[in-house]
């Protein structure tokens, strides 16, 4: 698992490391999950767009994006401070296409920072299979617990005293 934050549209240098980390999930039978969470505007949901076919062609590897946010429906739930779309943005009409002539656009700041983070909690609990975590913990619980006792068996040997 990993994080990748971009300011904008990411970077060719950008591209090939993930590229080389997917490859390595690949090659551990791995499918592999990317969440995407950016503003509700033309460049923001572009970026999306971008960072999928850049990293699939860079990595040659198929993968699922997810938007976590922000989704059109968060500007009423939230009450988030809605924004008009910039007439210069040469991404503004396929945005209008898509979203409506006068959707409104919010900047992902504008999310209450709970509601980003339950969102980014319940995508990777998502990922979790369950039954195979609790064994996880079960192992780790008796492998610990090996330690321990080795660790007091240690403590408890008498001393090499005086031994030349």
């Amino acid at each position: 698992m990993g994080i990748r934050v971009c300011h904008g549209f990411g970077s060719t240098g950008m591209e090939g490391n993930v590229g080389e980390t997917f490859a390595d999930i690949a090659r551990q039978g791995k499918q592999i999950m990317v969440f995407y969470v950016g503003d509700h505007d033309p460049s923001g949901h572009s970026i999306e767009e971008d960072i999928h076919r850049r990293e699939q062609n860079a990595s040659g590897i198929e993968f699922t994006m997810k938007r976590l946010a922000i989704h059109p429906e968060d500007i009423a739930r939230f009450n988030l401070p809605p924004q008009k779309i910039k007439a210069t943005d040469s991404r503004a009409a396929g945005f209008k296409e898509r979203f409506g002539k006068h959707a409104p656009t919010v900047e992902l700041d504008a999310l209450p920072v709970a509601e980003l983070k339950r969102r980014v909690d319940v995508a990777i609990s998502g990922l979790i299979d369950v039954e195979q975590w609790n064994r996880q913990i079960q192992v780790q619980e008796v492998e610990l617990k090996c330690i321990r006792d080795i660790a007091d068996r240690f403590r408890n040997l008498p001393q090499l005293g005086g031994v030349e």
